[in-house]
This record gives C-alpha cells, sequence and structure tokens, in this order.
C-alpha cells in the first residue's frame, strides 16, 4: 500500500499546487480520497494509471475537497471507462455530490459508467481490495475520516478537524498519520472556530495515537510558514514530514 499526495494546501492554493487531496493504491486498485486540481492529470503525475481507480471518498461538502469531481467523472468518460465507480461519503456529503454530478448531467451522456453513490456515517467499507474504516471527525459540518489497512501498513487520514483526544481506539499506532495544520499555536483559537487545528495540535495527535509519522497537509497559502509549522510539530512529535507531491509513502 502507497499513499501519494496530489495536493496539499487549504482552501487558498498555492502556485503550482492544488487543495488538499490524496491516492491510495492497494495492489492494482486506487482509492481517490476528495478531488480537487486535475486529478486525471495528478494521478499521471504520480504514475497512477487512471483505470486502476476503484472508488472515491468525498470527506465532506466543503468546495475544497469536491469541486473537481464532475470533471474527473467526465474524463473517466472520454478516456472510454465502462467499469463502474464508487462514491463513498456520508448522507450529506453524497447529496450534495450528487447535485452537481446532475448540474453536469453527466449520468445522462451516452454509454456513461455506472456510479455507486454509497452513503455511510460510520463504520466499515470493502470495494474490491480497499477495505476502509470511516468515522466523524469534528468540523462544522458532516466529515469523514478515514483508516485503511493492508497486509501490515496502517494509514490515518483526520481530514479537515478540531483536535481531539475522543479518537477511536483503531486508530491506534498508524504508519503513517495525515493531520492538517492550518497554522501555529498561537492562531488556534482563531482554527477552532472554523473547524481547524495547528502544527502543535497535530503533533500532539500523532502522540496521542502512538503514530510512527505525521505529514502535515492543509496547509496555509504563504509556503514561508512551512518551516514554522514544521519546527512547531516537530518539537512536539519528530517524526514530522511535509507532503511531496506525487511521490510513493
Amino acid at each position: 500500500m502507497n499513499v501519494f499526495f496530489l495536493g496539499y494546501t487549504g482552501s487558498m492554493q498555492r502556485q503550482g499546487v492544488p487543495n488538499t487531496s490524496l491516492a491510495v493504491t492497494v495492489d492494482d486498485q486506487t482509492l481517490l480520497v476528495d478531488v480537487s486540481g486535475s486529478p486525471i492529470q495528478a494521478l499521471k503525475e504520480a504514475k497512477i494509471d487512471p483505470k486502476t481507480l476503484r472508488a472515491v471518498l468525498l470527506t465532506h461538502t466543503h468546495i475544497d475537497h469536491l469541486y473537481a469531481l464532475p470533471s474527473l467523472l467526465h474524463q473517466l468518460w472520454l478516456s472510454g471507462r465502462t467499469l463502474a465507480l464508487s462514491i463513498v461519503g456520508n448522507k450529506a456529503t453524497i447529496g450534495f455530490a450528487k447535485e452537481l454530478v446532475e448540474l453536469f448531467t453527466l449520468e445522462k451522456k451516452q454509454h456513461f459508467f455506472p456510479i455507486h453513490w454509497q452513503e455511510i456515517e460510520e463504520g466499515d467499507v470493502t470495494l474490491g481490495k480497499i477495505h476502509m474504516q470511516l468515522f466523524p471527525v469534528n468540523h462544522g459540518v458532516p466529515t469523514l475520516g478515514l483508516s485503511i489497512r493492508w497486509v501490515n501498513k496502517h494509514l490515518v487520514y483526520l481530514a479537515d478537524t478540531i483536535y481531539t483526544q475522543a479518537l477511536p481506539t483503531f486508530l491506534d499506532g498508524a504508519d503513517i498519520l495525515v493531520h492538517e495544520a492550518g497554522g501555529l499555536k498561537d492562531t488556534e483559537e482563531a482554527l477552532a472556530q472554523k473547524g481547524h487545528s495547528s502544527a502543535r495540535q497535530a503533533a500532539q495527535c500523532a502522540l496521542d495515537l502512538k503514530a510512527k509519522q505525521l505529514i502535515l497537509v492543509h496547509l496555509p497559502e504563504d509556503p514561508n510558514e512551512d518551516e514554522l509549522l514544521l519546527q512547531e510539530a516537530r518539537s512536539l512529535f519528530p517524526a514530522t514530514e511535509l507532503p511531496k507531491l506525487y511521490v510513493p509513502y
């Protein structure tokens, strides 16, 4: 199992860096977590064949996490896809995504591939070789976090969230924890009001979950803040990294 970062910014993008989105490959199948930027091109940049895409997980309804869904589906259709695609999310997110797809009348196109919409608020989802455990996180709107295991590897992605110690025990011991870092410790009150966490809180979460490695995402628009975020997190949890686009972890 590998995870690739197809983007890692918060709502405001940087030049050349899309909003936060992940691709998880399990053997010969791919899970796309949220859709931003140009998802098909991003998959190709990561040397992932779009034909291996088995499912899309949409964590919540905020624009930066699902605005590119129509483009993804349209380009898959143009490429000749016939295999069904599963789109997974909570009820609020799936409802929103369906409206977005209907706006572009995508499912009415001739020979459009089947979409399997799957609503889930919490629990296990198995799609082919991909087995996910989904759970709610605190972000102001209904939002899903992700735990995925393959053989002896364990990835946890908390999506956008306020820091909390009230997390499921099955998240413990992750090989990689992907956690947002929207700012520094002195902005925590403002971040919490918007449903976000600081770099310090991300590091504390990594400690709480006994994670082996922490990767910070949903970073602020200004790249000059990156080193400060990294230093703040590493002061508490040394095994912290900033993401690199399109490379396997």
